[in-house]
């Protein structure tokens, strides 16, 4: 508060200064002495009156924006605070320049009439001000937002792209295209290698924070279809997701950590084989996904996210959503459920060029 009163201070103090340099130049130009300095206090003092009133102005400018549907109100209760304005500054400036020694109206009538128009013009250029700094400061935080976005992103790449840099990945992954080699399911290992590149291709190329679901879940299923060469028959999975909500966009690889948690703690250390299902449905405006596991896990727990790429997953879903969100794993006798819901929103169809004859 300090702070902007001081800086309105300081900018009408200018304005006031400007506004009486115009005398002085008007006088060399005429060939006439110059005027003394204290015709300068008319605008001084009704400068620092409104430099008095300009935070509460510029508060009320961001309570109440002009902006598309609330124009009529909000200008309503502009145009009472512009000629409450005009009857609060006008008193205290009127007699302030009559104590003064300043050129002041002979009544406080006249006062009125006379400065109501200038007073007026002053306080929309207060409320003109009062809103480029609202959306400055809303365009800051969205860039700001954007960025943590995109740094987000970055992350659960990287973290994707480690994971499939680690050497035990790649020792399993190439000793499991041996072994098909070897026993002569050579269209296996050509599928699991070309599942592979594309999995890197997409890591590597692709840097949109949204995608369709569809996308999303074609990236998991190239990554389940790497990992049951792996796993053979100690693995079987299911990717069901309902027509309807093919186009819901969704966070770009927020399926994959939920998918590898639950190879990496439920189907790895389990000794018998188990299934990763990956549902998606839409509820009113929500859309919900999950990732279930039938393996061993950590039974007997219900927590929100485990590990650094859950808890990105979080951050992420928190800067893109704010409140309207969740993700939940829970566990039970026999699944292990990560649950994740998102608002449902459609990808814009793509408009199709005229055609011409």
């Amino acid at each position: 508060m300090k702070k902007q009163l001081a800086i309105a201070f300081l900018a009408w103090t200018a304005i006031a200064l400007l506004s009486y340099a115009r005398l002085p130049l008007e006088a060399l130009a005429a060939g006439k002495p110059l005027p003394p300095l204290s015709n300068a206090i008319d605008d001084l003092v009704s400068c620092w009156v409104w430099a008095l009133m300009t935070p509460a102005i510029v508060a009320l400018a961001a309570r109440f924006p002009l902006e598309r549907g609330k124009r009529a109100v909000h200008g309503a209760i502009h145009a009472a605070a512009a000629a409450a304005s005009v009857i609060v500054s006008t008193p205290p400036t009127w007699l302030l320049v009559r104590l003064l020694g300043g050129k002041a109206p002979a009544n406080l009538t006249g006062a009125l009439v006379g400065e109501s128009f200038i007073d007026i013009f002053s306080y929309a250029a207060i409320v003109a001000v009062g809103h480029a700094l609202v959306y400055h400061r809303i365009s800051t935080e969205e860039q700001l937002r954007r960025s943590e976005l995109e740094r987000r992103l970055l992350a659960a790449r990287m973290e994707a792209l480690e994971s499939r840099m680690q050497p035990h990945f790649f020792f399993n992954a190439l000793n499991t295209i041996s072994s098909l080699v070897r026993t002569g399911d050579s269209r296996t290992a050509v599928r699991t290698v070309a599942r592979l590149g594309d999995l890197m291709r997409d890591l590597l190329l692709d840097v949109e924070q949204e995608v369709p679901l569809s996308r999303e879940l074609d990236f998991v299923t190239r990554y389940l279809e790497v990992e049951q060469a792996r796993f053979g028959e100690r693995l079987s999975s299911h990717v069901e997701a309902d027509p309807a909500v093919m186009d819901a966009l969704v966070p770009r690889l927020v399926l994959q950590p939920l998918v590898e948690n639950a190879l990496r703690h439920g189907i790895e250390p389990s000794p018998t084989p188990g299934r990763v299902e990956v549902r998606a449905s839409r509820a009113g405006a929500m859309l919900e996904l999950e990732v279930r596991d039938t393996g061993s896990g950590a039974r007997g727990q219900k927590s929100s996210s485990t590990g650094v790429g859950l808890a990105n997953t979080q951050a992420r879903l928190v800067q893109l959503y704010g409140d309207r969100q969740e993700l939940a794993l829970t566990t039970g006798a026999e699944w292990t459920i990560a649950r994740l819901v998102i608002p449902y929103r459609a990808q814009a169809p793509v408009a199709r060029p005229e055609e011409t004859i």
